[in-house]
């Protein structure tokens, strides 16, 4: 059941990451930085702290909390399910589209693939911003979300995570956004005097 599973995760990647053209390859490159979408993470911080004050100093520790819990998690699980990257796998030399650096080597990124990193923490960022910032504008979630999902693509396009790794990475990210958000509630509701959670 597992190989059918991997066969079909292999031949969906295979599939996506075929979808290329040589114009865009320095775009899906840059696109899948982290540090150029800092600007991004500084607005939800800044949306964060508009609204909740003084408590945002909490809420900013905790986000903190759960991206490190993801991060550690995440290289722990690369780690020891030794997930192959494709762009490091023998098997798939010739087959898989890989990009190439400004240094004229090829982006292949680190040995293992499963969960992805990317994916994991882009959907925190996600949750937080829906949780905390609440926006009016509710298509302003959309484009986060989808932001999210565009760096999963980069992935794919990239050549260096499979369809499985960015999907578990997503429910993890989730999980983690969920539990810590779960337990800033309970503080809040257990230390305040307020029932509301929200200023």
């Amino acid at each position: 059941m597992l190989d059918k599973i991997l066969d079909f995760d292999t031949w969906l990647f295979l599939f996506f990451n075929g979808f290329h053209v040589d114009w865009l390859d320095p775009i899906m490159f840059w696109l899948s930085n982290t540090f150029v979408w800092l600007p991004l993470y500084l607005l939800v911080i800044f949306l964060i702290i508009r609204k909740w004050k003084k408590k945002s100093i909490l809420i900013l520790i905790f986000l903190a909390l759960t991206v490190t819990a993801n991060d550690q998690t995440c290289n722990l699980l690369k780690r020891n399910i030794g997930r192959i990257r494709p762009s490091h796998d023998p098997a798939l030399v010739g087959k898989v589209h890989l990009v190439e650096k400004s240094d004229g080597k090829l982006y292949k990124g680190g040995k293992f693939s499963f969960p992805s990193g990317h994916a994991s923490n882009s959907v925190i960022l996600v949750f937080y911003f829906a949780f905390f910032a609440k926006p009016r504008r509710k298509w302003t979630i959309m484009f986060i979300a989808a932001w999210s999902l565009l760096m999963c693509y980069t992935r794919l396009y990239l050549g260096v995570h499979y369809p499985l790794d960015l999907f578990c990475g997503l429910v993890m990210g989730s999980c983690f956004s969920l539990l810590f958000i779960w337990i800033w509630m309970r503080i809040q509701i257990r230390y305040s005097d307020n029932s509301s959670v929200y200023p």
